[in-house]
């Protein structure tokens, strides 16, 4: 996640939107042509945006790297650090009109992370060597509007979503908001820009801007796809089945966090939050009509690990890790787009 909302899942959202609306008839005036044309478009969108497939597991392992850590400004240890996580997400069509979305997400988190041979530097919170588990689990709605304003078209999206430990004991919500102006749009490309809200104490900013470019580039079957301030992407098609991927993509996570029992003074519960930058290829290949698998390889860089007490603001966190950038890889399996949904 990215400011606590996956930001990447919205934009992939209103690249779909954009898709269906494209087709303003309702579904009792539809063709069987036209419900075919739909499905391959929904599948195209879900090829580029691989957020908007109905089901995926991916798992992700990095390699050690070096990290420092310092409590109020002053150092605490050091030590070799990695992480592995593995993601399983499933997103689920509920409404489907001829403007108007929603959808439905459900997901799990298992993340582990290793902390070895570490140094402390203070005798009153010494940190040892561990490995932990967190579990997580999270859920969001997504509806999606479309519309026109001053004669333009625009996206509405309202994004409400939630992250939670396995008891439920913890929880922690978001809401999102989202207005995109279609600034431009042609056969092979769309500019749009847009403001997203964002309604929660733990956000750094709650307002921002955001800029989409789309280009599709038939000669040389590549797409290109610039999504403003998370990610870059070119993706090339060879033949009919395989495809390989160029990215640099900002990427964020919250995990409720525990020290080790044998911190005996740090032994509250925290949020561990990340943001990190991704850049690397992945290759993928169509294995059936609905199932995709894919093989990503890269360098991740932790921009910003801190830790913190419960939902404090980002900038009330007490500890502040910095890391070593780390190799990493990643293998996946989803499903293309099967169900639209109920048509409303």
């Amino acid at each position: 996640m990215m400011l606590k909302i996956s930001l990447s899942l919205l934009v992939s959202f209103l690249f779909l939107t954009d898709l269906f609306a494209q087709d303003r008839r309702s579904t009792e005036q539809a063709t069987e042509s036209d419900s075919l044309i739909a499905i391959a478009m929904a599948e195209h969108a879900a090829l580029m945006y691989p957020k908007l497939r109905q089901f995926t597991i991916t798992h992700e392992e990095n390699a050690f790297g070096q990290i420092t850590s310092a409590m109020h400004g002053n150092r605490i240890f050091e030590g070799k650090f990695r992480t592995s996580r593995t993601h399983i997400n499933m997103n689920v069509p509920i409404m489907q009109r001829a403007n108007d979305h929603l959808i439905g997400s459900l997901g799990v988190i298992h993340q582990f992370y290793d902390l070895h041979d570490v140094k402390s530097y203070d005798a009153a919170h010494v940190v040892y060597d561990q490995r932990t588990y967190i579990p997580m689990m999270s859920a969001a709605l997504t509806y999606m509007h479309k519309d026109s304003l001053f004669g333009r078209p625009v996206n509405y999206m309202a994004h409400l979503s939630g992250i939670f430990d396995p008891s439920m004991s913890k929880a922690q919500l978001t809401f999102t908001g989202m207005a995109n102006f279609v600034l431009r749009q042609t056969a092979n490309s769309r500019l749009t820009a847009g403001a997203v809200l964002v309604l929660d104490p733990a956000s750094p900013v709650p307002f921002f801007l955001m800029l989409n470019y789309f280009r599709r580039f038939e000669n040389l079957n590549m797409d290109l796809m610039i999504d403003l301030p998370y990610r870059l992407a070119l993706r090339k098609a060879v033949k009919d089945r395989t495809s390989f991927t160029f990215f640099n993509e900002l990427q964020g996570s919250n995990s409720f966090f525990k020290f080790s029992d044998q911190q005996t003074i740090l032994t509250n519960d925290y949020t561990f939050s990340n943001l990190e930058i991704k850049s690397g290829l992945m290759a993928e290949y169509r294995l059936t009509k609905k199932a995709v698998v894919s093989l990503s390889t890269g360098v991740n860089y932790a921009v910003n690990s801190r830790i913190r007490e419960g939902s404090a603001k980002p900038n009330d966190y007490f500890i502040k890790n910095k890391h070593q950038a780390v190799p990493f890889v990643q293998v996946g399996i989803s499903l293309l787009p099967f169900w639209k949904g109920v048509a409303l």
